[in-house]
């Protein structure tokens, strides 16, 4: 099911849902990323298949951004495990040549919208990845936290 039609220059892109990962070919993602130095999405495959986490929890989804023909970026909401009165974003993987381009904040901000349906914030773990800029640049704020390190009050 397409959630929404966006123009990326002169190309027409689509964020979809993904309710069936199963049914979506992203080999390529999992292939660049794992080359890149990064699991999170053979993570997202391995909790995926084992049932573990499939994104099909009340105020929980799994989104791609389609161009080109192909998904080019996964992004997920789950329930903060923590607090539940908080979604948490996860497995956020925008492939190289398409980032840079709006993609990630697209996707993020699609996630914020349908969370505020369920929940009074959204929170991610950036770990160790350099991206701090990123997420405090769409209103998410740095937190002493142990679970999550940046908060966004919806």
């Amino acid at each position: 099911m397409v959630v929404d039609h966006i123009k990326n220059g002169d190309i027409l892109a689509l964020v979809i849902n993904i309710v069936d990962l199963k049914e979506q070919d992203i080999k390529h993602i999992e292939d660049v990323a794992k080359k890149e130095g990064y699991n999170l999405i053979n993570r997202l495959v391995t909790e995926y298949d084992s049932g573990e986490n499939k994104f099909d929890r009340e105020g929980e989804k799994l989104i791609g951004f389609v161009m080109d023909d192909m998904i080019v970026a996964l992004c997920g909401l789950n329930i903060e495990p923590t607090n539940i009165q908080y979604g948490r974003i996860r497995r956020l993987y925008v492939l190289p040549a398409y980032r840079n381009q709006g993609i990630g904040t697209e996707l993020v901000n699609h996630l914020i919208e349908y969370a505020r349906h369920y929940y009074k914030g959204v929170v991610v773990n950036i770990g160790n990845l350099a991206v701090n800029y990123f997420y405090e640049s769409i209103g998410f704020n740095s937190v002493d936290n142990p679970s999550f390190t940046h908060l966004r009050l919806l």
